[in-house]
């Protein structure tokens, strides 16, 4: 200690500064604690969100890695992470990223990885030089509306850009995902739950605020843990009230036959368990324990990427629920879940029950919805503004060019402008900007009517602004839309006690899940999941159009299957009657399988026949340019064959699909004629009516695509010579339907022959590989991404070299869609 006043802890000696430790404790572990609480460890209660988190996702949002572009290296994300906004190490970052790319890990992955992103098995990650990523179509609903000032921004580590503090979160992101956390002195865990689930609870607290604990756990039965597994809530309500406690998770197994031998199967392991370490630890507990767990003979791993599947071999004289038993006792086939729900709420940390997590969410929303209910209301003043000024102009069109043909210069125009028809001077700027286009009688039609248009808009803007309720609504309304557009079945059983977790006996009827198919031959398989390769594989040349398949659902074998055909005719089959087969093998013709069916009859549109019809209507599209809109309400027949729509002669049902609110309907026809129809006065109808026209067709001519579209993507056309192009769909303004529509590719004479017709046309969002049947003799495979952006009339480039015809093509799918 130096020499000096000793009740002065700092003294200056020199350039040193002396201090006691208990003051360097004091001073230095506080900021510490409160750095690694708030902007390190745990999540914020709006978004979910820890700060590397949601840095990496507003990098990749600045980045523009969309789930319509393709994948970037993972190094140069987190590059651009580390230097603008997370200077806290690469490894760090990368980890987190990683992280949210794991199905196993994320109740709802925010990042879609490319390459080795790790594994259940505790396989890490590859390095960041090797993979790719971008961002999830869910990921996009949490920065959904960031750029309309919905949400607190400050300033990065070195003061040279500005982050989000949070960002708008438009679905309940903590309890989807849940988090885990140690900081200094607080650790958080918080299990991830079925989006549907959490989505329907938030919007049960905003109709009723008062509603109990008690009730929103009828909505919210319990977390819902990516690995499924059966839950045994023994401490769930606690935990839900107080935000601690626990529950029981076990293994999901079953029993088979195998020859004359027993064996058990493990489908799912409880959440956060090593498989790997897990199948050790059978085989080191059957060395160790003996008694029955001798009977075990052997543990295979039979899991692939489509499933898990990890077999128990046991002796002939065994008792297999016995041994299962001891396994839960003994290994990782039982596990507990501890709650911990902490999180940032109120610029602390706190320990939040169920209620309490969705009270902050509901209002932070109400929050976002207002600010950017404010900002989008700036925005249309001040196009309402513009266009006061425009519609002034074009009214008095003669003596405004009269005026700036008379003015030396453009700001003499502008003043003359102004004082002449008394315009601001963004109006008179708006006004000498005017292309001479817009002089037309059908611009100025245009420029009153979104006049118009956006006084009503301001009129309703104003009318959410000055009502919480509205606010409310619209919360809900944006909730169920996110609701219906990722709709997830709960993958965690729950059972009340462990007296109710029943192992499937072997004098069961097992029930398997399926994978059934209609393929590009028009015919049906189903297959198991395990052995469903589709999402592993890719095209190749010796793929067959066996594999190519548009209609692909996942269900039970006790399940049944709405199928509806081109006849325009409904088939409700049972999964056992449609015979097994393999990816590669062909299916059966429909014929074989329903006896009413007749023949050339073939799958259009197949669904799972649930307990409860989907709600909305459905729509069906015809070659000869008819829609239909019918209630799914209208399908709840109970017979097993049934009339779906009624055709005219000649007309088939070519594309069905669910409508979708406030889109318009494109329509592109065999000899490149194209319309995007307005559909909202396409009326809803019963079951057998026929529908209404969507578009006017030339002699000869039918259409090749129809699909909703909401002004984004582009379209994708290839010529019956192979040339091909994509063309924006936001340059084919919407008009009436049932009209001709405008030519969408210049067929060319004479010079380059690109073809007489289109033999494959698709909306394209998201890159996908088309197949192409070329001379019908062999099918080769393009990536959308090969069909260059081009203008409406282009005639396309070729894709094939030399002189070919192109037969037919085909979307090819390569993941597993559930219908």
């Amino acid at each position: 200690m130096a020499q000096g006043n000793e009740q002065d802890n700092n003294q200056a000696v020199g350039k040193l500064i002396v201090q006691t430790m208990e003051d360097v404790m004091r001073d230095s572990m506080i900021p510490y604690s409160e750095s690694v609480i708030l902007d390190r460890a745990l999540p914020r209660v709006e978004d979910g969100l820890k700060p590397v988190q949601r840095r990496i996702l507003y990098t990749m949002h600045q980045l523009g890695i969309t789930p319509d572009k393709p994948y970037r290296k993972s190094a140069r994300i987190v590059g651009d992470c580390l230097g603008k906004l997370h200077p806290h190490g690469d490894s760090s970052i990368y980890q987190a990223m990683v992280r949210m790319a794991q199905p196993f890990n994320m109740g709802a992955p925010l990042v879609d990885g490319h390459g080795n992103f790790g594994s259940v098995d505790g396989d890490g990650a590859a390095a960041m030089r090797y993979t790719e990523a971008r961002l999830t179509p869910l990921a996009l609903e949490l920065l959904r509306d960031i750029d309309k000032n919905t949400v607190k921004w400050s300033w990065n580590f070195d003061d040279t850009i500005l982050e989000p503090d949070i960002l708008p979160g438009r679905f309940p992101n903590l309890l989807v995902n849940g988090a885990t956390g140690i900081a200094v002195g607080l650790a958080t865990n918080i299990p991830p739950h079925n989006l549907m689930e959490s989505i329907d609870g938030v919007i049960a607290y905003i109709d009723n605020p008062r509603i109990t604990l008690k009730e929103i756990m009828k909505i919210v039965k319990g977390p819902d843990f990516p690995t499924g597994g059966v839950i045994i809530p023994t401490e769930l309500a606690h935990a839900y009230e107080t935000g601690k406690g626990k529950v029981a998770i076990r293994a999901k197994l079953h029993i088979e036959n195998d020859n004359d031998k027993k064996i058990i199967v493990i489908d799912e392991i409880p959440y956060g368990v090593n498989k790997s370490q897990l199948l050790e630890s059978i085989i080191k507990v059957r060395e160790d324990k003996k008694g029955v767990l001798s009977g075990i003979t052997d543990v295979v791993d039979e899991s692939d990427r489509v499933g898990m599947r990890a077999v128990i071999k046991i002796k002939r004289d065994s008792d297999p629920k016995e041994i299962i038993n001891a396994l839960f006792k003994y290994t990782n086939l039982a596990t507990n879940f501890s709650f911990n729900m902490v999180a940032i709420a109120d610029g602390k940390p706190q320990l939040m029950g169920l209620l309490d997590i969705i009270a902050y969410y509901v209002n932070y929303q109400r929050e976002v919805v207002l600010r950017r209910t404010k900002y989008e209301l700036d925005a249309a003043r001040k196009r309402e503004h513009i266009l006061e000024g425009l519609v002034i102009a074009v009214r008095n069109i003669d003596e405004v060019i009269k005026i700036i043909k008379a003015s030396p210069n453009t700001t003499a125009a502008k003043e003359a402008l102004r004082k002449r028809f008394e315009l601001s001077e963004v109006q008179a700027q708006a006004v000498l900007d005017m292309r001479l286009a817009r002089l037309t009688h059908l611009e100025i039609f245009k420029l009153e009517k979104e006049l118009a248009d956006v006084r009503s808009e301001i009129a309703r803007l104003e009318a959410i602004i000055a009502s919480k309720k509205l606010q409310m609504e619209l919360v809900k309304t944006e909730l169920l839309g996110i609701r219906k557009q990722y709709r997830e079945n709960r993958k965690s059983a729950i059972v009340q006690s462990v007296e109710q977790y029943v192992i499937p006996s072997d004098d069961e009827k097992p029930t398997f899940e399926y994978v059934v198919a209609a393929n590009a031959n028009k015919q049906l398989k189903k297959m198991l999941v395990k052995n469903f390769t589709m999402a592993t594989k890719d095209f190749t040349d010796t793929s067959t159009l066996n594999e190519i398949c548009n209609c692909i659902v996942r269900a039970k074998s006790t399940d049944r299957v709405f199928c509806f055909t081109n006849l325009g005719n409904c088939y409700k089959i049972d999964v056992e009657a449609i015979p097994d087969g393999k990816w590669r093998e062909k299916g059966a013709d429909l014929k074989k399988i329903v006896a009413d069916a007749v023949d050339g009859e073939y799958p259009v549109y197949m669904r799972l026949v649930e307990e409860k019809l989907p709600k909305g209507n459905i729509l069906f599209y015809t070659k000869l340019g008819m829609v239909k809109k019918s209630p799914w309400s209208e399908y709840g027949v109970v017979k097993s064959a049934f009339a779906a729509t009624k055709l005219r002669d000649g007309d088939c049902v070519i594309a069905m699909e669910d409508e979708a609110e406030g889109a318009s309907l494109m329509i592109v026809t065999k000899y490149g004629m194209c319309l995007n129809a307005d559909m909202s006065d396409v009326p809803a109808q019963n079951r057998i009516a026929t529908g209404v026209r969507c578009m006017s067709l030339g002699e000869g001519d039918e259409c090749v695509l129809i699909k909703q579209v909401n002004g984004d993507g582009e379209i994708a056309l290839c010529t019956d010579r192979g040339f091909a192009k994509r063309i924006l769909v936001s340059q084919i303004d919407v008009m009436g339907r049932y009209r001709k529509g405008i030519k969408i590719i210049d067929f060319a004479k004479g010079k380059t022959d690109n073809g007489k017709c289109i033999a494959y046309a698709a909306i394209v969002t998201v890159p996908f590989k088309v197949v192409l049947n070329v001379d019908d003799e062999y099918l080769t495979a393009y990536s959308t991404e090969n069909f260059t952006i081009e203008n409406r009339t282009h005639g396309g480039k070729p894709l094939l070299k030399g002189r070919h015809s192109v037969a037919a093509g085909y979307a090819y799918n390569d993941k597993l869609i559930n219908g």
